[in-house]
């Protein structure tokens, strides 16, 4: 009887350990996806700059500086794309070639006047661009997403680790808590009996 009055003790704090780790659980997702987008919204701030900066220049500097080849360390590029599609200037080049960008991005662009997206010209390289509409061409800045990519690798593997230290913590806690109840309830038990004797 008084065994019974133990487990059934145990099994009431059972759902409120796992509550605990499921909240915990929540709050680690919740910082990671914060911390991400965050991350990446920042991503498109030196483009956006950068985009916002050539706009007022548009005319004034048609070759836009020397050609560098588009890599992962690629730093802020820059690109003029006319009514055609094509490029009137850059500053960028992908394999000794003017790189092409999605048509839908250009589209969407002229529409709404404004993208932000993440280009893919090939496997393994990601860039963050952001374009804007000037006078009837399309102005591309864009920058490399391997470093940001680098960064969430870590804050990934540091946040799962902390995720894991407290659950740990947690079961630890909890098998602590089980082993002093079991030691400790039986002293109880016998009083009781002794007092109904």
């Amino acid at each position: 009887m008084v065994a019974g009055r133990v487990d059934d003790g145990r099994m009431q704090r059972i759902p409120g350990w796992v509550a605990a780790a499921v909240i915990t659980t929540i709050v680690f997702a919740t910082t990671y996806l914060a911390l991400q987008h965050i991350g990446r919204q920042a991503v498109n701030d030196a483009p956006a700059a950068a985009a916002a900066a050539q706009i007022q220049q548009i005319g004034s500097d048609p070759g836009l500086g020397p050609r560098l080849e588009l890599t992962k360390d690629s730093g802020i590029f820059l690109m003029v794309i006319g009514e055609d599609n094509k490029a009137i200037s850059t500053t960028v080049t992908l394999r000794g070639k003017v790189p092409t960008l999605p048509v839908g991005v250009l589209d969407t662009t002229r529409a709404t006047g404004t993208d932000a997206v993440t280009w893919q010209p090939e496997p393994g390289l990601r860039m963050a661009i952001v374009t804007r509409q000037a006078t009837g061409k399309v102005v591309v800045a864009g920058q490399s997403l391997t470093p940001f990519e680098n960064t969430d690798k870590w804050t990934q593997l540091i946040l799962t680790a902390g995720w894991l230290t407290s659950m740990l913590a947690l079961a630890a806690a909890y098998a602590v808590t089980a082993f002093l109840t079991r030691h400790h309830k039986p002293n109880l038990s016998t009083s009781v009996g002794d007092r109904e004797a």
